[in-house]
This record gives structure tokens, sequence and C-alpha cells, in this order.
């Protein structure tokens, strides 16, 4: 309810008003509205703004505004997880107990000292294509939060009777984010998460913007490796040929999306035990120089060495080396303590490990338990080399002739991979 001062009413200020709302003000003051695009409204008005013209309204619709903001429900985050419950079917995230595994890694803050800081007011949904994907905040729910990140909180939620997720951006969005915020509209495959839609919080939020997607019952792989019983091998290859098909989809996209953090926490696992490829926070476009060259703050436990340069140079075989790290963590469900690639070791260990000593984690007792094929295709994709690695075409044709092969050899087992998935 506090008045906008006239020295603080900018062009990115008003960005964040609706179209309809800068219509409004531009017909009050019989200011030429016909079919002029947001940032046109936003200029004439600034106009105003010059003259001293626009204070009181401004005021006005700042109050209204303030009035109109969502009540949300904000719940205590679940307490710890007790034990798993091997025996229970419902979805991790719908137990009233759920809680990330506490061993997982942090993704730490994300660093962007090196970019062109956009002030994220000044995001147009128009021009990224997105108006018709705005969700007013006050139709959202927001219930508990189910994960964070290093750029990010994510909570369930509700979207017209639809148990959703709403994911907050913390912090300042970058030009280039902004732009790729476009690209998520035009992602359609079952092996990605949906994008549901954008919603913009009424100023004045700490929260700059939110994206809406989908919810994936299970919650991330990561866990679910952690609190549900071991599945079947075939089910083991479904989760891993799933993987496979998200990151094909964005590699043959077009233009290409290089995910650059692919690992197990970025993995969703839906109600049907279906992985979803999730999180674009670090995704960029291939052959973008700016892109190709950016800095990357990520967890290096499942990076790719050429990403580790001062000025990396790589291409979509990123993607297919952390892939192979989430394959190895996927092999060992059936070990007694659980492991993620490189646990307990620090960053410098691990660029030694990895990019001096060409060390990987170890695969013996994988390929005792479920044979050379696999661990030769996961061996096969954590190249040293990135030209020597597979593609991810490649890699989801191995996967499908080695569960053709399994279903074969051992017919019982389909009926419970089916129930698995």
């Amino acid at each position: 309810e506090d008045e906008v001062d006239l020295t603080e009413v900018t062009g990115t200020m008003l960005m964040r008003y609706r179209k309809d709302d800068l219509v409004r003000l531009c017909e009050e003051r019989d200011i030429d509205h016909d079919g002029r695009k947001k940032a046109q409204l936003v200029d004439a008005l600034l106009q105003w703004v010059s003259r001293g013209l626009l204070h009181s309204t401004l005021s006005n619709l700042s109050t209204d505004t303030a009035r109109q903001e969502t009540k949300t429900q904000a719940l205590k985050a679940a307490d710890h997880a007790s034990a798993r419950k091997g025996s229970s079917s419902k979805p991790l995230l719908m137990r009233s107990h759920h809680s990330a595994s506490p061993e997982k890694p942090q993704t730490p803050e994300h660093s962007k000292v090196h970019e062109h800081q956009e002030d994220v007011n000044a995001l147009d949904l128009e021009s990224l294509q997105l108006q018709d994907k705005e969700i007013p905040p006050e139709q959202l729910e927001k219930l508990e939060r189910i994960g964070s990140g290093g750029f990010k909180d994510v909570y369930k939620g509700k979207y017209r009777k639809r148990t959703i997720a709403i994911c907050e951006i913390r912090g300042h969005l970058t030009d280039m984010d902004i732009k790729e915020l476009g690209l998520l509209r035009d992602l359609h495959h079952t092996n990605v998460v949906q994008f549901i839609g954008i919603s913009l919080p009424k100023p004045p939020s700490h929260i700059p913007v939110m994206i809406i997607t989908e919810l994936c019952a299970n919650g991330d792989l990561f866990d679910y490796i952690r609190k549900t019983d071991p599945p079947p091998f075939t089910a083991m290859l479904d989760i891993m040929l799933g993987i496979a098909r998200g990151i094909e989809y964005l590699h043959l996209h077009k233009p290409t999306i290089i995910h650059r953090d692919i690992k197990s926490s970025n993995v969703l696992i839906s109600a049907q035990g279906v992985a979803k490829i999730a999180d674009f926070g670090l995704a960029r476009i291939k052959n973008s120089t700016q892109s190709m060259i950016r800095s990357l703050v990520g967890t290096v436990n499942w990076q790719a060495p050429e990403l580790w340069h001062p000025h990396p140079r790589y291409n979509e075989k990123v993607d297919v080396y952390s892939a192979a790290l989430v394959y190895w963590e996927v092999l060992q469900w059936h070990q007694p303590v659980k492991r993620y690639p490189f646990e307990g070791q620090n960053e410098h260990a691990i660029y030694h490990d990895v990019g001096a000593k060409n060390l990987r984690p170890p695969p013996g007792p994988l390929r005792r338990q479920w044979g050379g094929e696999i661990v030769d295709l996961m061996e096969s994709m954590w190249a040293q080399d990135p030209a020597q690695r597979p593609s991810m075409t490649e890699v989801a044709a191995q996967l499908e002739k080695l569960k053709r092969e399994r279903l074969a050899a051992k017919p019982g087992q389909s009926s419970s991979s089916k129930e698995r998935r």
C-alpha cells in the first residue's frame, strides 16, 4: 500500500504490471494505445511520469495490486524422513513425513558476477511469447516446500484443482536467463518435466518469478533410490531409458539444448515411475558463443571434465558424460549402502582424480551383478575424450536392445517391470 515515488517510477518497474493495467492507465489519460506492444505502452506512460502526471494513479494501482496478493498457505517443512518404507506404494512426496535425503550434495549458490545483470522487473512475457502462459499469482496455492537448490526453492502447490510444482527463482535473472524462459513452452516430451506456466508476483516481492510445472510425485531420483525397494533390472533399464530419451529430445531440439547439469537430483520420478529431466537453470543453447563459454556453477561430481577449463568449449557430450554417472547410481540401487559419484571428496580432489588421473567410480561389482553390456555402455559414456562418447540416440538404442534381450530371456520379469513403471 506504499505510494510509488515519482523518482522510482522506471520502465523496469512498469514492466511488472499487466498489459491490461497499462492500457487502462493510457485510456485514463487519453494516450493512444491501439496496436501498441507492452514496451511501447511503457514508453508512453514514462512521458507522463516525466511531467509528474502519473503519480496519483500509480499509487492507487499499487494499492489495488497489493490488496489482491494471494494469501498463500505457509506450511512447515516436513521433518526428517523416517526409515525407508519399502512396502508403501504411496509416492514419496505424498507421504506425510517425506524429506530430502540429508546426504544429498547441495548445488552451490549460482554465481552470476561476470554476467550482465538484468533487473527481473523488465521480464516481458509478450516478447517471450509467454503471455498466454502467465498465471496470476492469486490463482496459485502454495503448500509445503519439497526442494531447494542453489538459486531456487520448489513448493508443492495447487492450480485449478491440479497438484503442481511451484519453482521460486531467487535473486536476479540475467538477459540470457530471461530469453531462454521462452524455450520452456516448446518442450513437450514424456521424459521432460511439463511446463505449465509462469507467474510474476506483484510488487513489492523479493521473488522475481515463479515457474509452474507438473509435480512428479516420487520426487527426484536421488531420494527415490534411497527410499524405495530396489526394483528388477528391467525396471532400472526403464528409468535409464527414460533419462536417455529425455536428454536425446533436448539434443535433437532445434536449436540444440545442452542441459549441463544432469544429475540424479535433476531427474524427477512421476507417480507411475517415469523418469523426467528437470531443472533447466543451467541449460544453454548450442552454437551461441556467449552460452558456450559461460561460467558454470554446479555440482562437480557429475560434471564432464571439459567444463572445468577457464574458457570451456564443449558440446552436448557433456550431458552424455553426466548421464553415465547417474546410471552408475541406478546400477548400485541393490547395494546396501547407496552412494553417489565421488562421495566424500572435495572439488579439488575430484578435479585431480577425474581431470588428471582419468578416474571414475568403481564399476567392478556392477559388472558382476548386471553383466558386461550395460557397464561397457556406461564406461563408453564417461570416456575422457568427448568424441569417444556415444550420442544419446545411440545410448537409447543400446538400452532398448538390452531391455528386449532381458525380457526375452526372462519373460516372467515383464509384468513386474510394468508394475514398477
